[in-house]
């Protein structure tokens, strides 16, 4: 009894797990108009990505990642903008 007490409470546990299904599917570039001149492009669109892991930062690479969007209010010419935050990537 105590065994399969054990066992439902691990499954329990394993199904909380959920994988980024809503993630979205983008290609990373290195020249974006940042600072750090990295960014993702969505939907043929380039938004510069200030929090990409470095992992990641490879000219062309295909990612999914599950982000938002912000509005950088910065007066500098490589710093304003819309940004996109990352919340996690697949």
């Amino acid at each position: 009894m105590k065994n399969l007490l054990f066992f439902i409470f691990f499954l329990f546990i394993l199904s909380g797990c959920k994988k980024l299904n809503n993630c979205t599917n983008v290609t990373v570039t290195l020249t974006a108009n940042s600072c750090k001149q990295v960014g993702v492009i969505i939907d043929g669109t380039t938004f510069a990505c200030d929090d990409l892991p470095i992992r990641y930062a490879v000219e062309g690479k295909k990612i999914c990642i599950l982000f938002n969007f912000w509005d950088d209010p910065s007066t500098c010419v490589c710093c304003g903008g819309t940004k996109v935050s990352i919340i996690a990537v697949r």
